[in-house]
Formats: structure tokens, sequence, C-alpha cells
């Protein structure tokens, strides 16, 4: 199955809050990044996105957050993409969690987590 996200232009939010998936089916994400600046995609444990952000906001005072593509190294970050750059188009697998829930999605880029999140909801 094929998710297409896509950064809406200037508002600094993803095309898609929400989708669902079954648990244990395999993905392919396609994430494009149409927007002036750049932006990355994290999904996350359920539950776990003030914690993630936080960790991020954190890595500010980091010299090497930028090349470490402001993706904190943490067991709740499932999957991050690398960051992309105006006009990048970024593809990934990706099998779904066997658990359900509702899993985050993010963009860790400094300041843009808190309006640039989503949900993949996980079903049997």
């Amino acid at each position: 199955m094929l998710i297409k996200i896509k950064v809406v232009k200037d508002l600094m939010q993803f095309d898609k809050n929400l989708f669902t998936v079954k648990a244990g089916q395999k993905l392919i994400f396609e994430l494009e990044n149409p927007d002036g600046m750049q932006h990355n995609m994290l999904i996350i444990k359920p539950g776990t996105l003030q914690k993630v952000g936080k960790a991020a906001d954190d890595m500010l005072r980091d010299p090497q957050a930028a090349q470490k593509n402001y993706v904190p190294v943490m067991p709740e970050v499932l999957h991050a993409t690398k960051l992309l750059n105006t006009g990048d188009v970024v593809t990934f697998d990706f099998t779904v969690p066997d658990v359900t829930g509702d899993y985050p999605f993010l963009c860790t880029f400094p300041g843009h987590w808190r309006g640039m999140n989503g949900i993949m909801r996980v079903v049997k």
C-alpha cells in the first residue's frame, strides 16, 4: 500500500492529519516537500508526541543537530526521514506495528512539531 504525504506549502502542515492502516501491513511512504524550508517526518510510538517533541526542541543545544536531521535518538522513534530540502521527495518502506493504536507522525525541524503532526491509526 502506498501512502503519499505532502508538506502544505507555507503552512507548516502535512496534507494528511489522519490515515488508517492494518496492523502488520507493509507500507511504502512517499513524502514530498514543495515548501521553502526543510522538513522531515518521524513515526513514533503512541502517546509520545510531547516527549519526542520536547527531545527535538532540546536538540537546539546540540551543535550537531542539523547533521542529525533534528531526530532525537530515543526508543520512541520508530522511523525517521532525513531533512528534505525544497522540491525533495523521499520514499521509504515501513512495516506497521502489530499493536493497534494511534501512532503520531511529525516534523521535528525546530519549532515545527506542535502544528506539523498527524496520526497513523493502526487497526486489526
